[in-house]
């Protein structure tokens, strides 16, 4: 049973706050937007009602001093169970909205464990003391001055539900985006009232007429200027869900952006597989609209804020780039796989940034086939209920079921395209033959070898770099050094006569914009190989361009790729018999994706699904983005004194306030500094360093690489082990 404080209270204060020199009534009465639901509005009403208790006001007056029971959350979510009555899913829906709204989304049928919110033992939760001085404290405000606080009707009123929890099963997909948007809804108000003190800002209408004389300004192409044209003439207003399949180097990017801007949604949100790609996207579109007041902000874990940027204003801008709140938003597939699925704070708040946007989901096949068809199904109903329009694009578009989705682009370009073929390639002498064929090639053409591990890369750019202009290209470089690669090949690519050889990795698949005239691919999923091709004579040149593929000499191919390798293994067959022409790659791709499609895709999260296990949901999700790594963030020191100097900015930010939230944001700030020269290196390199890493004072598990470690080279990365002491070769 519930039991009755009997301790005596009385009101301390004339006037109630929600945060530091923030009143009450103005946080919740801005929080609430005119389309919210009735619910919604009820929950965000209610969420920090237990703010009223006079142990909250007295820490929020002083937040250096300890205060004890300053919680709320809980006894919050009480009293919005004991004053609102909608259907029981709604009321549960409410109430973990509300108890979870400064934490992490636990499981729904959580709610029922014991000691949990409304579970055997909530009878006995401390938060019940502090009943009649809540309701007390909020009937002198209008909002409240109904509210009650009956400790038989909560009784019975968990009892209820406690009912409804143990008959309630089979929920459904649209049950778990009824919660995220409510929740997401919750948070993101909340934060963003806290932050900024006002209703959310319209958005401004981006400017397409710079966009459209941006497009007109490049370089003339037939062929990208029809493609353009027939995507834009197949515009749609009504429709929500579209596929936009072409060839590489058709310029994508810029059409589904001038696409997506015609629908006037209040952003674009644009995410792309590699943070490479995302500086070099969010750059271009900068450019673009330079002289626009429209926000554009590029969202990924090493996304830095600009240091001219007030402490003051750092909070803000954190808050916006953080949350796809910018007219345009340029992010990673990452991102978005985790605002769909993820069970944190973090990635909730942008959920609800879907909300009315544009999603331009490029290189599509890189959605996991693990999870791809909850992926779609959960767009196909984010688009029925927030008004959000998906645009899925690649070169190798996976199977999209359903005729909800509306291809906008013309399939027969494939069938006119002859830029380059496939060709296999036969290795008598296994690696020695590859090493000759390579260097034939390399000596008149501009030439590309990928390989499908960073060992293979770098000790083939040994090999070659002793007699070619040679480049490498691949995971464990520094993000700077990747894309200093990449603005150089760029260069020497431009210039006809004197010809480069680039061995790299998959990092080269998708969105870079390279064109070789030959290339060498070792076996891979179909769909990167394709990807690999679309770099062999790109820009459509007057030669026909070859991509040889040969067989595994990294000894790992099938392990890496897993089922997608065996699922490629038929069509490998096809390619040993002859040469396939890019004319036919659509053909091929679709087969691929069909197998994929019929043997390996299955809806991977519905079990979890019917019982909302929001976390565990998470952490299936998590084990197929992250799992296989078994990784370690090293930080690679670019300049003899840097990590002195980020240390010092880690002490002073430590020092320079105490308000622990701008504290933690000065500190994130600085942090973001350093991941720009992170690399995810495996633990099993890490303990074969000769050099030992050392720890970042001030920062827990953050260890670097001092400058001039010779297990770093700004050519290669971080030397895999075998190759560490061959230093002669590195520059």
């Amino acid at each position: 049973m519930f039991t009755k404080s009997t301790k005596t209270w009385f009101t301390l204060f004339s006037e109630f706050l929600s945060h530091p020199d923030k009143h009450y009534i103005d946080h919740i009465g801005t929080m609430i937007d005119e389309d919210d639901t009735a619910l919604c509005k009820a929950v965000k009403s209610y969420h920090d009602i237990a703010k009223l208790k006079n142990n909250f006001q007295v820490y929020i007056r002083d937040t250096t001093k300890y205060v004890s029971d300053k919680n709320h959350s809980l006894l919050s979510g009480y009293l919005f169970l004991l004053n609102h009555d909608f259907e029981e899913k709604e009321m549960l829906f409410g109430f973990l909205s509300i108890v979870s709204h400064h934490d992490n989304v636990e499981d729904f049928f959580e709610l029922n464990e014991p000691n949990k919110y409304v579970g055997k033992y909530c009878t006995n939760s401390k938060e019940l003391s502090f009943l009649d001085e809540v309701v007390e404290n909020a009937k002198q405000i209008e909002l409240y001055k109904e509210v009650v606080g009956s400790i038989a009707s909560l009784e019975a009123k968990v009892l209820r539900y406690q009912k409804y929890l143990r008959r309630a099963k089979n929920f459904a997909y649209e049950d778990y985006i009824e919660f995220r948007a409510l929740y997401a809804s919750l948070v993101y108000s909340d934060k963003y009232e806290a932050i900024f003190g006002i209703k959310k800002e319209q958005k401004r209408p981006v400017d397409m007429a710079l966009l459209q004389g941006y497009i007109e300004n490049l370089p003339y192409s037939k062929k990208r200027d029809e493609f353009r044209k027939y995507v834009l003439n197949h515009f749609d207003a009504s429709h929500k869900l579209f596929t936009l399949t072409a060839p590489t180097g058709y310029g994508k990017t810029l059409t589904a952006l001038q696409f997506a801007t015609q629908f006037q949604k209040e952003k674009v949100i644009f995410a792309l597989p590699f943070t490479s790609i995302i500086d070099q996207t969010e750059q271009i579109i900068s450019d673009i609209f330079a002289t626009s007041e429209i926000s554009i902000y590029k969202v990924h874990h090493k996304s830095t804020i600009d240091e001219r940027v007030s402490e003051d204003r750092y909070s803000q801008v954190k808050f916006l780039m953080n949350t796809f709140s910018g007219e345009i938003n340029v992010t990673t597939l990452y991102q978005i796989i985790f605002a769909l699925f993820g069970n944190k704070n973090k990635d909730n708040v942008k959920f609800n940034q879907f909300k009315n946007s544009v999603v331009i989901i490029d290189e599509a096949q890189a959605i996991p086939y693990a999870f791809r068809k909850d992926f779609l199904r959960l767009c196909k109903l984010i688009s029925e209920t927030m008004g959000t329009v998906f645009i899925f694009m690649s070169a190798t578009m996976p199977i999209v079921e359903g005729e909800d989705f509306k291809e906008i682009s013309n399939l027969d370009y494939f069938k006119e395209q002859n830029r380059y073929h496939l060709q296999w390639l036969p290795l008598e002498n296994g690696e020695v033959t590859l090493k000759d064929k390579v260097a034939l090639q390399a000596r008149h053409k501009h030439t590309l070898c990928v390989v499908n591990t960073i060992k293979k890369a770098q000790e083939l750019y040994m090999h070659f770099s002793k007699n070619f202009e040679c480049y490498c290209l691949n995971g464990y470089m520094t993000d700077s050094d990747k894309q200093r690669t990449v603005s150089i090949v760029q260069a020497r690519l431009k210039q006809g006569e004197s010809k480069i050889l680039l061995i790299s990795t998959q990092s080269i698949e998708a969105g870079i914009d390279l064109d070789f005239e030959v290339g060498f691919r070792e076996i891979a999923p179909i769909s990167s190989i394709i990807q690999t091709a679309g770099r062999i004579n790109r820009h459509f040149g007057e030669n026909q361009g070859v991509l040889y593929i040969f067989d595994d000499i990294c000894g790992h191919s099938d392990l890496i790729y897993g089922d997608l390798q065996q699922i490629s293994q038929s069509i490998f067959e096809i390619l040993k018999e002859k040469p396939v022409q890019e004319c036919d790659i659509l053909k091929v791709s679709q087969l691929y994706f069909e197998k994929i499609n019929k043997q390996l895709e299955r809806y991977f999260i519905e079990d979890e699904i019917k019982t909302l296990e929001f976390k565990t949901i998470h952490d299936k999700i998590e084990a197929i983005m992250d799992g296989k790594d078994f990784k370690q963030l090293v930080i690679i020191e670019p300049f003899d004194g840097f990590i002195k100097g980020i240390e010092g900015e880690l002490l002073n930010a430590r020092n320079a306030t105490n308000d622990k939230f701008k504290q933690k944001d000065l500190i994130e700030g600085v942090v973001r500094k350093l991941l720009q020269f992170g690399v995810n290196v495996s633990k099993n390199d890490i303990e074969k360093f000769a050099t030992k890493t050392k720890n970042i004072n001030y920062l827990f598990d953050m260890p670097y690489l001092p400058f001039g470690s010779r297990e770093y080279s700004s050519c290669v990365g971080v030397k895999k082990s075998n190759i560490a002491q061959e230093e002669d070769y590195f520059s």
